[in-house]
């Protein structure tokens, strides 16, 4: 284990055990059986920490579907579905340590700090599955013009966060039925309708003048 995967670990535990996210990168440094140093030269404060925890979620989360071998052969809505699932998953074997984000997550909070390096990468995921499913006309076009509809996914993610946090369902049924129903209404939107034909049509119209 590097350096930075103990210090990771030495936060998580502290963290579960104090129930508080701690601040001291000495005391994240003791428990990781490393210097104050050397804890600073891999994380210079704790929102780094936290940074690289939620990075790591999402990371490990896209190298299971990538082992998937069933994966490459999902549909795009397959592989969103796919995406959700096997981070929730993921991240219930950590929920005392996820907990203890709630507060700094909620509706109104589009953005908390911890999570922007894991947004970025976030939204390049999506953006992949978008220009496959354009290619595959499962998207339609109009909605990966200008490379704007990707973001509108991480309203999505947040809100299916937010309700796995506060999801007193046995086995989080109730954030697999999230899933299940944002994940297909959203692929509905974003498939070809009547909208597509009728511009299509009006194309047609125009090129034959």
């Amino acid at each position: 284990m590097d350096n930075k995967q103990k210090i990771k670990q030495a936060y998580k535990e502290i963290a579960v055990v104090g129930r508080s996210l701690p601040l001291s990168l000495k005391v994240v440094g003791e428990q990781a059986g490393l210097t104050l140093a050397e804890v600073r030269a891999e994380f210079p404060g704790s929102l780094d920490i936290q940074q690289g925890i939620w990075a790591d979620y999402l990371r490990t989360t896209l190298e299971t579907l990538e082992d998937s071998p069933e994966f490459a052969e999902y549909l795009v809505r397959e592989k969103m579905l796919g995406f959700y699932f096997t981070f929730f998953e993921l991240i219930a074997e950590d929920r005392e340590f996820i907990l203890l984000f709630k507060d700094k997550l909620g509706v109104w909070n589009y953005i908390p700090e911890f999570l922007q390096p894991f947004k970025d990468a976030f939204i390049e995921f999506v953006s992949m599955l978008l220009a496959e499913g354009a290619s595959t006309e499962e998207v339609a076009e109009r909605m990966v013009l200008g490379n704007q509809y990707p973001g509108w996914h991480w309203p999505q993610f947040m809100f299916l966060l937010n309700g796995w946090v506060n999801d007193p369902s046995a086995d989080y049924s109730r954030t697999d039925q999230a899933i299940e129903k944002s994940v297909n209404l959203g692929f509905d939107i974003m498939g070809r309708n009547l909208f597509d034909s009728a511009f299509d049509f009006f194309k047609f119209v125009v090129t034959r003048r």
